[in-house]
């Protein structure tokens, strides 16, 4: 079985991506990503991005698209996510606040059903990225992110390695655990100290990248997709090296 296309979150570039987000999408074409994904579109139209990725050749794997957007105006929300030719749309934070509230998780949960059901009808599917406080909050001994994916059925999972990592668990056991519905899995890598937390280049903190890459092949992910929140160097530069290690680990694991 072979490993999943690889992808950059643009978070981890989001300073080139507002200062042009033409040439970022160029430069991440070239370091040999197959695709991407948004938080944000960098003030340019959806459509006109859609263009400037068909031009690279690289796929719009999925879009952030966060709680007060999906509250605001869910339509319009989820046509920038079709209009950018992407197939996911992805709820990436919370009130950790929430979380340790047993009944607004659950009402939270509930609300990301629906838009999982609205999505579905749409023809895209919706997904929950995780962090760490929904491994820290626990309701009745089990985290709080089991209770999500209890509540929410149709709601998919982007496992985040390096966080599920910090919050204390086994990141390619807890992906196997959890197989096909996690579509999307996040590949990064941590360095933890106490309550500091330090994201760090593939390989160079404390996540078991290769049994996590081994699990994602095992569990049918879909996409790998690289995400680093802080870099201490050109994020640019980062998202290169990352890709370099990542192609790297897969024809080893393959």
């Amino acid at each position: 079985m072979k490993h999943a296309p690889v992808a950059l979150q643009l978070y981890t570039v989001r300073d080139a991506v507002a200062r042009d987000i033409t040439d970022t999408l160029s430069q991440v074409a070239r370091m040999k990503y197959e695709g991407v994904e948004f938080a944000g579109f960098g003030g340019l139209a959806p459509s006109r991005v859609r263009e400037v990725l068909d031009g690279e050749g690289l796929t719009a794997v999925a879009c952030h698209v966060g709680v007060p957007a999906l509250e605001a105006d869910f339509d319009r929300a989820v046509s920038e996510v079709q209009e950018v030719g992407a197939s996911f749309v992805v709820c990436p934070w919370v009130d950790p606040a929430v979380a340790h509230d047993a009944a607004r998780w659950v009402d939270f949960a509930g609300r990301l059903q629906g838009w999982a059901l609205a999505c579905r009808a749409r023809g895209l599917t919706f997904a929950y990225h995780n962090h760490v406080f929904e491994f820290e909050a626990r309701h009745d001994g089990e985290f709080a992110l089991d209770r999500l994916w209890r509540v929410a059925p149709d709601v998919r999972i982007e496992l985040d390695a390096a966080w599920a990592f910090a919050g204390g668990v086994d990141p390619a056991a807890y992906l196997r655990g959890l197989a096909a519905r996690v579509p999307l899995l996040h590949v990064k890598d941590v360095t933890v100290h106490g309550a500091e937390r330090e994201t760090v280049e593939l390989g160079e903190g404390e996540v078991p990248l290769p049994a996590v890459l081994d699990a994602a092949r095992d569990a049918g992910v879909e996409w790998l997709i690289v995400e680093q929140d802080q870099c201490r160097r050109d994020p640019l530069e980062s998202a290169r090296a990352n890709a370099a290690w990542l192609r790297g680990a897969l024809s080893v694991t393959t």
